[in-house]
């Protein structure tokens, strides 16, 4: 069967936009409002949900637990390199971490490639600073997600007070409200 120019052009824009939807969707899901997020926003899901405890382990292959931040307010964001949604809100988190830098805030940027050395490379490539980890095992239940990119963050008590899944900017002037009225008086 042959097909004209006109035809494989049509075939290959509904393949494309087929493909695109794929990726948006494998990566990014609606908001729990139903809305796309453009700012990080009080109106993300709520929880108070215990963080617990689970390893990370450092870009540079040095082992840590959740709970040796216990104390602090917790900004984790789990991603991956190969998302683009992930990728596109990576600026305004490393904007966030330089504003954050000298307070009680830490911040576990959660790599879920499979291969470590590709979030290395990212990070070079790219010039970003905050730290970036990856799980050693399956995520704790209350951390599990169908789709990324997923926010916490966790107060100083353990706790998780928020969550987000899908983009957002984590540096508006709303958002860095929400972190610091939870850093410890």
């Amino acid at each position: 069967m042959k097909f004209g120019k006109r035809t494989a052009s049509v075939i290959l824009t509904i393949l494309c936009l087929t493909g695109l939807s794929y990726v948006q969707t494998s990566c990014q899901s609606k908001s729990k409002t139903d809305t796309a997020e453009t700012t990080a926003s009080a109106d993300s899901v709520k929880t108070t949900a215990e963080a617990g405890d689970f390893p990370l382990q450092t870009l540079d292959g040095k082992t840590t637990n959740l709970s040796n931040l216990k104390g602090k307010v917790v900004f984790m964001n789990v991603w991956a390199t190969w998302c683009p949604p992930c990728r596109a809100e990576l600026p305004d988190i490393e904007k966030l971490y330089k504003k954050m830098q000298g307070k009680p805030v830490e911040f576990v940027m959660l790599t879920v490639d499979e291969d470590i050395q590709a979030a290395r490379d990212f990070m070079k490539k790219e010039g970003f600073t905050f730290p970036v980890y990856a799980p050693t095992g399956n995520l704790p239940k209350q951390f599990e997600t169908q789709a990324i990119p997923v926010t916490f963050l966790i107060d100083s008590e353990g706790k998780i007070v928020y969550r987000n899944e899908g983009m957002a900017n984590y540096n508006s002037d709303e958002f860095v409200e929400q972190v610091t009225a939870l850093l410890p008086k």
